[in-house]
């Protein structure tokens, strides 16, 4: 489902980098370092991809959806993603109650959404909300497959829409909505060639949409926003701006090269460790492009860096390279087991529980440089979509 990403690599770096040119407001000793990072860093990447795909298929655990007969293994999807999708909405919603109040609705939305200022809540309370947010995102494209399926199980339905609710009212535009485009992406893509086509086109559109997101709901003023952007190209500035990836790495590497902070692969497990971890990825991000600033009180969930950088930041030369190619082969082998089993299942509905795993767990295995402690609720989920574990 790597074609999930063609509105993103779209808006966050085709724009920033073709039309708008955003790298020319850097120095050229920064900008030639990130290009020349990128690019040793996806050569290794190619390179281990190639190698991780020639693995051949082999059985590696005693997975359900390759031991159960398909009836039986959909009936059961049924009722654990009936009890996931539950169990998420009223966690979610008892998330919004112990906090009290709704980023969306908050007065400051965007510091309620990161929980700075007044907006801090007790861990236990985040725990909640997070976790239950995690299991929405988990099963609401496997719900919308069942519903999609057999439209007579509304359950299904009324329950996506109201984790989608629920989750858009926390303003987080991509997890909010990733779940629809998944269950879009997998029913178009089990047809013709013709709608995969027409696939690429709705994802980028999908994605332009969400650039306007935050406008649409009054939390950012676009008479505000645009007073700071140049006077070309402001309508894809507007897009681009939600998605800031390309000025954001350049920015980190900026402040990089003029203070360098090495992590030493510390940031490898450093969101594993709850709080304000100073080698947590979003925590140390901050740290590089705020020197000597408490980044606590920073309204941000970090910088978005990509595994060159990361290589770089830890081990220099060597580790664009060992992250880049460890990367590629474990997303080489990972993927071909997926298309294997998707293949070898023959149904839309066990094909979206092998993706969503694919994406949740196999995905984060292979960006093994940023771990995270909210990876665990998808993790914990899906444990019984793959193995036997008796539900009730």
């Amino acid at each position: 489902m790597a074609h999930l990403n063609v509105g993103f690599i779209f808006i966050a770096y085709f724009i920033p980098a073709v039309i708008l040119k955003d790298q020319n407001d850097y120095a050229d000793g920064t900008v030639t370092l990130y290009t020349l990072i990128l690019l040793v860093g996806a050569v290794s990447f190619v390179i281990g991809l190639y190698a991780g795909f020639l693995i051949k298929p082999v059985r590696l655990s005693s997975f359900s959806f390759t031991i159960l007969n398909n009836e039986v293994y959909a009936a059961r999807i049924i009722k654990i993603t009936k009890i996931f999708l539950i169990t998420g909405i009223i966690g979610q919603t008892l998330g919004y109650i112990m906090m009290g109040f709704v980023p969306a609705f908050a007065a400051d939305p965007v510091a309620a959404k990161f929980f700075r200022g007044v907006y801090q809540v007790p861990f236990y309370v985040s725990m909640v909300y997070l976790s239950s947010f995690f299991i929405l995102t988990t099963t609401t494209p496997i719900a919308i497959i069942i519903w999609y399926r057999n439209k007579k199980r509304k359950l299904f339905l009324f329950g996506a829409i109201t984790a989608v609710v629920l989750m858009m009212v926390s303003l987080s535009r991509g997890p909010a909505f990733s779940g629809v485009v998944l269950a879009v992406a997998i029913i178009m893509s089990f047809k013709s060639k013709w709608t995969f086509r027409l696939l690429l086109v709705l994802l980028v559109s999908i994605y332009l949409l969400s650039s306007v997101f935050y406008f649409a709901v009054g939390v950012r003023d676009y008479t505000e926003v645009s007073s700071n952007f140049k006077d070309d190209h402001v309508v894809w500035r507007v897009i681009s701006g939600g998605t800031a990836d390309i000025t954001d790495q350049l920015t980190f590497l900026d402040f990089f090269r003029k203070n360098p902070l090495w992590t030493y692969g510390r940031t490898v497990v450093g969101g594993l460790i709850p709080s304000h971890y100073d080698w947590n990825p979003a925590v140390y991000t901050l740290r590089v492009v705020n020197p000597g600033e408490n980044v606590t009180g920073i309204i941000s969930g970090g910088l978005r860096l990509p595994a060159p950088i990361w290589g770089y930041v830890s081990f220099q030369w060597i580790g664009v390279i060992l992250f880049c190619a460890l990367s590629g082969f474990l997303k080489g082998i990972l993927l071909k087991f997926t298309k294997y089993w998707i293949f070898k299942s023959q149904s839309i509905l066990i094909a979206s529980v092998i993706i969503v795993i694919n994406i949740s767990i196999f995905a984060q295995i292979s960006d093994f440089f940023i771990l995270s402690i909210y990876e665990l609720p998808p993790a914990f989920v899906l444990m019984f979509y793959a193995y036997r574990i008796k539900v009730e």
